[in-house]
């Protein structure tokens, strides 16, 4: 009986790993464990199976020593077998791939193919650049920045700073608005301002943020607000429940759970991350999904990408993980092109590897895509297709912009001359986290180049 006890307080001490390194995880869809835990499983049964052989040495320890004297080659491999799979499977999945060391020399733009680059200006971070990478001009504010057509500029003082507004070309401010917002100002054609917020519920016991949609007109007034929250159920109901739909584990204390944000919660939902407006295009009479002016959007969490209509946000098209060849997994920036296709930034976050993919909107066929070995953004991304028939491809972790080819050749790229300055600062809000590329975007240069000489004089 006392060596009973004894077991049963060593695995309890064995086993109190599990409870503290565990967490959620509301992108897969599951709890995620360290592999410390998994060792001390290991070493539990390991001290299980010994105890056990002790107990009846007499009989079955025999029988196992005779089979071990006789097979001990083939435990031992495969022992050495399972231990090494093991741990490959647990490096793969708790492995983020490091920023590769800075190098001054691919500092700034390098033109590969001046006759294949679609001409035009670049705005990164606060800062409007040329294809050679001389910077134009610059404004203070460098978060979710763009360009009027007058040359107002709309941004975020910086990432998820709590003040935001609409500047003159000369950095003047004309509005300001103090919340924080996330991820995207969109100007659209009806001469209003698209921008997201959160705000925080208690879900399923835990303080759970949930995104909002904001309309503004030019002046800064408030004409639209869409909440997630709102109309969960209606979403719900086109995908699998998420980790954050399922109470928290009896067994496993959320104990590692993130911070507070700066909007209060614990959790975040669905993480919207883009909406774009369906152009004209040549589905747009086949289905109402495709009509110009619908809000195409996507979730990281989930890896969820919807068309919503514009009037009764209503969905009207969905991509969903597995319905895509390869899965998706928390997906970025999906717009539609002239031919009625998607192209989406499919970040691979847990496979470890991105690409860029243009998918039929029928079907959900991927009929153009771009992936390398050394393409990869965690969490971050972008691509704009270029009126040339290009992309620009922003691999934010890297601070990283390229523009590619329809035949996948790389025409034009840029590094972030200010990587390795921001990877040592400790300000990294300000630095926008190790001062990635959140996204580069090119604008015309007829719009520009007027801009730049109205401007000038």
């Amino acid at each position: 009986m006392k060596q009973m006890k004894i077991l049963l307080v060593s695995s309890l001490i064995i086993l109190l790993p599990v409870f503290v390194w565990a967490y959620i995880d509301p992108g897969t869809g599951g709890y995620v464990i360290s592999p410390f835990p998994f060792i001390m499983l290991g070493v539990f049964f390991l001290i299980a199976a010994a105890f056990i052989l002790y107990l009846f040495r007499n009989t079955i320890g025999r029988r196992l020593f005779f089979l071990w004297k006789k097979l001990r080659v083939i435990f031992i491999t495969s022992s050495i077998l399972i231990v090494t799979s093991a741990a490959v499977l647990l490096y793969q999945r708790f492995h983020e791939p490091g920023l590769p060391p800075f190098n001054v020399a691919l500092s700034g733009a390098h033109i590969r193919d001046a006759s294949r680059i679609c001409p035009g200006y670049n705005l990164y971070g606060g800062k409007l650049i040329d294809n050679e990478g001389r910077v134009l001009k610059k404004w203070a504010s460098i978060s979710l920045g763009t360009i009027d057509t007058n040359g107002d500029y709309y941004a975020q003082k910086y990432y998820e700073a709590p003040v935001w507004g609409r500047y003159t070309w000369d950095d003047t401010i004309i509005w300001e608005k103090h919340f924080p917002v996330h991820h995207e100002i969109l100007l659209t054609p009806r001469n209003t301002i698209i921008t997201f917020t959160k705000e925080v519920h208690e879900y399923n016991g835990r303080s759970v943020e949930f995104d909002v949609i904001v309309e503004f007109d030019k002046e800064g007034r408030e004409l639209e607000r869409f909440s997630f929250w709102d109309h969960l159920k209606e979403f719900q109901a086109y995908h699998r429940k998420l980790e954050l739909d399922m109470p928290p584990h009896v067994l496993i204390p959320e104990s590692h759970r993130k911070e507070k944000s700066i909007w209060g919660g614990h959790y975040d939902y669905y993480h919207l991350n883009s909406l774009s407006l369906v152009p004209q295009n040549r589905m747009e009479k086949k289905h109402p999904a495709f009509r110009p002016g619908n809000w195409l959007i996507s979730f990281r969490h989930g890896s969820i990408v919807f068309i919503l209509d514009q009037d009764t946000k209503k969905v009207l098209w969905r991509a969903i993980d597995k319905q895509v060849s390869d899965r998706l997994e928390g997906p970025h920036a999906p717009t539609m092109l002239p031919n009625g296709n998607i192209l989406i930034f499919d970040n691979g976050r847990y496979r470890k590897w991105s690409r860029v993919i243009e998918i039929d909107p029928v079907t959900l066929n991927v009929v153009w895509e771009y992936r390398d070995k050394k393409f990869y953004s965690l969490s971050q991304g972008y691509v704009q297709n270029l009126p040339n028939g290009n992309r620009l491809v922003t691999e934010a972790e890297k601070g990283y912009a390229f523009e590619i080819t329809p035949d996948k050749k790389i025409v034009w790229e840029y590094y972030h001359p200010d990587q390795q300055n921001a990877s040592n600062s400790t300000d990294k809000k300000k630095w926008g986290l190790r001062q990635e590329i959140y996204r580069m975007r090119r604008y015309a240069p007829e719009m520009i180049d007027l801009l730049l000489k109205k401007n000038s004089t």
